[in-house]
């Protein structure tokens, strides 16, 4: 910011420099934000700022997510698609990591999928609901999939990179996982997509 507030002070400067500046500079703001955020929800949960359970309705939950994410997602281009079917009920669990969970598999899933779409999909399944985010993006390698959760870990794909990620958010996803006494399964293919999904009891009446 403190170049492009010098280049702006000389006259000989096009415009296209100074705004190539300015958009490198928000870039790294964004980045720094993102960090930040993701450090913060890792700090939460080891912690446990917000282990208290609480009854949620999955019905509201994922509505309030697909309504969240719907702009985002057509920004981009991207269909982000709301799948269920049945009764759904409620789970009991803390509000806030599950959201994030959500919210970190859905951003994920938009971030590194071009075109096609982004589909929650939650079912009831044994008396427990399944909550899986599959999407039509690059996919990851069997090579990667091991690594993924590790922290700060990106993958050498190009694709992967450009896209200036901090190689936090799947291990904050494990964090989270965990505190809620929860799995995460991952299938994905190369050029084929990625499917994050995990299960929670459902609530008892």
């Amino acid at each position: 910011i403190s170049n492009t507030q010098l280049m702006f002070e000389r006259d000989n400067i096009h415009d296209d420099i100074l705004k190539a500046g300015l958009e490198t500079a928000h870039e790294q703001v964004v980045f720094l934000a993102k960090m930040v955020n993701d450090l913060s929800t890792l700090s939460r949960a080891e912690r446990g700022v917000a282990d208290a359970s609480e009854i949620i309705d999955v019905k509201e939950l994922i509505e309030g997510l697909h309504k969240e994410y719907s702009p985002e997602a057509e920004k981009k281009g991207l269909h982000f698609n709301l799948d269920s079917k049945g009764i759904l009920g409620t789970v009991s669990a803390s509000r806030l990591y599950l959201h994030e969970l959500l919210q970190n598999f859905i951003t994920n899933s938009i971030k590194y999928t071009k075109e096609g779409s982004v589909t929650l999909h939650v079912a009831v399944l044994e008396e427990a609901v399944v909550f899986t985010v599959k999407d039509t993006g690059i996919g990851i390698s069997k090579s990667d999939q091991v690594k993924v959760f590790n922290k700060f870990y990106r993958s050498e794909d190009y694709r992967t990179r450009e896209t200036g990620g901090t190689g936090l958010g799947l291990y904050v996803a494990t964090k989270l996982a965990k505190k809620l006494g929860c799995q995460i399964s991952l299938e994905s293919r190369l050029n084929h997509g990625s499917s994050f999904s995990f299960s929670l009891p459902v609530t008892k009446k």
